[in-house]
């Protein structure tokens, strides 16, 4: 059964980020604030925020990203980045683990679930087989999502964090 994909605001674009992204995705990690830094990451800002763009930037196999664009301003982005160690570099992995963030600004207007369902199509449409994430269990709106998604089920807790793992091969 394919998810569809969410409507959302008429003026957001959701596109896949490309290395001439990389100062959009940088500012949208530098507008987040202490409280959304922590959901994102777990701790307060990453130092190496150059360093991540060029990470969510990268094109190959085993890393792919969406961002959603207000005008030239990018609001969010949802990523994956392989866990297949042994993995062919020219192969799709079999397994990823997959993050999102969307601007506070921005949240309520299903950015995130457009971000986050067309990451496992474009996922399943790979090959990939699996998808992990692990969420903290304050994070009250990314846990909403998850259980939107109808992936309740897959969530297991383990003191402050929730793991997901949703099998996306088949649906």
């Amino acid at each position: 059964m394919e998810t569809a994909v969410p409507q959302v605001r008429a003026d957001v674009t959701v596109r896949r980020l490309f290395a001439d992204d990389h100062d959009a995705v940088r500012r949208l990690h530098e507008r987040l604030d202490e409280h959304d830094q922590y959901m994102r990451f777990f701790a307060v800002r990453p130092a190496h925020l150059a360093e991540l763009a060029e990470s969510l930037c990268r094109q190959d196999p085993a890393h792919y990203a969406l961002g959603a664009f207000v005008g030239d301003t990018l609001v969010g982005v949802a990523n994956y980045v392989s866990l297949d160690a042994d993995a062919d570099a020219d192969a799709a992995p079999s397994v990823v683990e997959f993050a999102l963030v969307v601007d506070h600004a921005y949240r309520m207007h299903g950015i995130g679930t457009a971000l986050l369902t067309r990451l496992v199509q474009h996922a399943r449409a790979c090959g990939i087989e699996q998808m992990r994430a692990e969420v903290l269990t304050e994070n009250a709106s990314v846990l909403a999502l998850i259980r939107d998604q109808g992936w309740g089920s897959a969530l297991r807790r383990d003191g402050d964090e929730m793991h997901l793992d949703i099998d996306v091969g088949e649906s």
